[in-house]
């Protein structure tokens, strides 16, 4: 019941964020509608240790597992076709020779492109995380000096929706690095939908009067602006509050 309950709960919230901020996102016909699906951080958080947790680790088979039971039990029907990986799975290094990031080979053996390709089978659309930093929140790899790589890469895993976090980078120069994203996921030619972190870091250093909404909608389809959302209606409630 939790993840389900969830999956209402972050369709609520963004449509109250949308309304309530009054600007519209990056026009590139994607996202004309709040984004429903699934994500693994609200329940999975980092959890990596699947010989402990074989169940409740980020891993290819739980990305399957989820997406086999978002069409089973209706959830795609009605619209819930998004299944993205959060932080936590790429390894801990980037590739020796090429500076690509890399899937887990013990987590994901068969390759991003593999989970994509299964997720497209089922009539789902393939979300990933990366950050606008030197690591992202937990530690991995970050994509500040690797953007034009990294977008290569995850076009050609046939990615639909990009998460960019913040952490490890300066809130001041975040807006002109996802600006930079934004044009090279476009230069791809592979349509993503683009969710920009940086407002949150912006309002949590300084002042959430100083997010450009004007340059901010040009570059992303959506965005957040305050915390993460808990596993609570308190949670979904306190953040309404702050808008």
């Amino acid at each position: 019941m939790i993840f389900y309950r969830l999956l209402g709960l972050i369709f609520i919230l963004e449509t109250i964020i949308l309304i309530s901020s009054n600007v519209y996102g990056l026009d590139n016909g994607l996202a004309r509608t709040p984004p429903m699906g699934w994500m693994t951080w609200q329940r999975f958080r980092c959890q990596i240790d699947c010989k402990e947790y074989p169940n409740d680790c980020i891993n290819e088979n739980l990305i399957k597992r989820t997406a086999d039971k978002l069409v089973l039990n209706g959830w795609r029907d009605l619209g819930y076709k998004y299944v993205i990986i959060d932080d936590c799975w790429p390894a801990r290094k980037r590739d020796s020779k090429t500076n690509e990031l890399v899937p887990d080979p013990d987590r994901f053996p068969n390759g991003m492109k593999n989970v994509g390709e299964y997720l497209h089978s089922k009539n789902l659309l393939f979300g990933i995380y990366l950050d606008y930093g030197t690591l992202t929140c937990e530690g991995y790899p970050g994509s500040m000096n690797y953007l034009e790589l990294d977008a290569r890469s995850i076009a050609e895993w046939k990615v639909d929706y990009v998460k960019m976090d913040g952490c490890y980078s300066l809130p001041n120069i975040q807006p002109e690095g996802y600006e930079n994203f934004s044009r090279l996921l476009n230069t791809t030619g592979r349509p993503m939908v683009f969710s920009c972190s940086y407002p949150a870091y912006i309002s949590w250093i300084n002042n959430i009067k100083l997010i450009d909404w004007n340059r901010l909608k040009k570059n992303c389809n959506l965005w957040r602006v305050l915390g993460d959302i808990q596993d609570s209606l308190s949670s979904v409630v306190s953040i309404i509050k702050c808008l």
